[in-house]
């Protein structure tokens, strides 16, 4: 099958052409017209058409929270042209929930279920929403979280100058399949040893008070703008909220492709704003989806579309090793497709050569 007059969005251009569809992978890719015709081809109607959106940091989605309702959540995000997801389990719920919410998403068998992102809960607690659960370093709960996620927890995010910052570290680094992320942090840049990607950049992320009055000091962000190594995560918001435009554009400037948009979603978009404030009035994830994260990149920074679509795709995938198999539009990749006009609203979406929506 086809999916044809669509504007292609490759790994690094875009034009009118087609896609070739075989048994779930993309078999041709070209400008133009198919060179046949088969009965199942799709007209994307000069919509975009982009690779399947991947999303490494997200707590929920339909009005569901992966620890209530993993199924609601990792719908509708796919719904919304996420494909692959690593479902999210933040800090601030008591260890039986954690556990609870690790071991029902390591359960799940669902195709775009790349992994599970625990989001803490050993972090500072002067960073972030709501952390009055946010604890201590023990390596007895360390090792029940990991026998709780059956080994596919991806990312692990923790505060690097927290006092048992080195022990978690190497717990960390000793389970070879997990990402050491960094988050909700103050750190300095000595402290990011060993770390592979950044927690939602300026976000949650001190310090909160200068050394010395009227001088720029060099903090986390700055860290980690100037590394040459460092993925970082990015919320971009429509209203630039999170992160503004200026910062946004100055991330992509310094980190390029090891920049990754993700939703931080808690729901997804209902109503005219894409974020979340809890119910103590803090600013708390959003109602995005990857989908339109990209966009909003784009419109924020003025980076041209391939490149915004990358962060949303190729760059996670990269980050968690699987872009062999996805994250662009290229033959011998996985079918995973998206068509959505230039607003991010998703008509269709393919996941391995079949239609979700």
């Amino acid at each position: 099958m086809y999916i044809k007059n669509g504007i292609i969005i490759t790994e690094d251009d875009m034009f009118r052409g087609f896609i070739g569809i075989d048994d779930g992978i993309i078999s041709m890719i070209g400008t133009g017209d198919p060179p046949d015709e088969t009965k199942d081809d799709i007209d994307a109607d000069k919509n975009l058409v982009t690779p399947g959106f991947i999303d490494i940091h997200c707590h929920g989605g339909g009005g569901a929270r992966f620890e209530d309702d993993p199924m609601t959540a990792y719908r509708a995000h796919l719904l919304n042209g996420t494909t692959g997801i690593v479902p999210t389990i933040g800090y601030n719920m008591t260890e039986e929930k954690f556990l609870k919410a690790v071991s029902g998403v390591a359960d799940m068998s669902e195709t775009g279920i790349l992994g599970i992102n625990c989001e803490g809960p050993f972090i500072n607690p002067e960073y972030g929403a709501d952390t009055r659960l946010a604890r201590r370093y023990t390596p007895e709960e360390a090792k029940r979280i990991y026998k709780a996620g059956k080994g596919r927890i991806l990312i692990w995010m923790f505060s690097p100058e927290v006092e048992e910052a080195d022990d978690i570290l190497t717990f960390i680094l000793s389970k070879p399949e997990i990402i050491p992320c960094a988050g909700h942090t103050e750190c300095s840049g000595r402290q990011l040893k060993g770390i592979k990607l950044i927690c939602h950049l300026f976000d949650a992320m001190g310090p909160k008070e200068r050394k010395i009055p009227a001088i720029h000091e060099n903090g986390t962000a700055e860290s980690v703008l100037t590394s040459d190594e460092l993925y970082a995560e990015l919320i971009a918001d429509s209203k630039g909220i999170h992160v503004p435009g200026n910062l946004l554009k100055i991330a992509y400037r310094c980190l390029g492709d090891r920049c990754i948009v993700i939703s931080d979603a808690i729901s997804t978009e209902e109503g005219d704003s894409d974020i979340n404030y809890n119910e103590r009035g803090e600013l708390a994830g959003s109602m995005l989806s990857v989908s339109k994260a990209v966009i909003n990149m784009k419109n924020h920074t003025g980076i041209s579309l391939p490149e915004a679509v990358r962060t949303g795709s190729l760059n996670p995938a990269k980050l968690l090793g699987l872009n062999e198999r996805i994250g662009s539009i290229e033959t011998g990749k996985d079918a995973d497709i998206v068509i959505m006009d230039e607003h991010a609203n998703v008509s269709a979406v393919m996941q391995k050569g079949k239609f979700v929506k």
